[in-house]
């Protein structure tokens, strides 16, 4: 299963608001980059009408292996709490990757 465009455009390797801008927003955590992830795994299983606990779980695994690379690299990116309550209000994954990226 390839996870739609590594994060639809990399969502967790752009979770950085404002990417060359010094002093804006704060720097991500490793909690902040699983609130993303943990987001896009929801629609888009959501949106695949995927909901048993089991096949849930292995598609998430699945795709954390899939974005490992994008996952490795978000701690430390630029991000602010308004993008990261974007995510959370999200509804689509292009909703998030607007959020993620400026």
């Amino acid at each position: 299963m390839r996870a739609r465009g590594a994060l639809t455009t990399g969502a967790l390797t752009l979770a950085c608001g404002c990417l060359g801008l010094l002093g804006c927003g704060r720097r991500a955590t490793q909690a902040d980059c699983d609130l993303i992830f943990n987001r896009f795994v929801e629609i888009e299983l959501h949106t695949m009408h995927v909901t048993d606990p089991v096949e849930v779980a292995k598609r998430e695994q699945a795709m954390r292996v899939e974005l490992k690379d994008d996952l490795q690299k978000c701690p430390g990116k630029r991000i602010t709490d308004s993008m990261l309550r974007c995510v959370q209000n999200a509804q689509t994954n292009d909703e998030i990757d607007k959020c993620t990226t400026f």
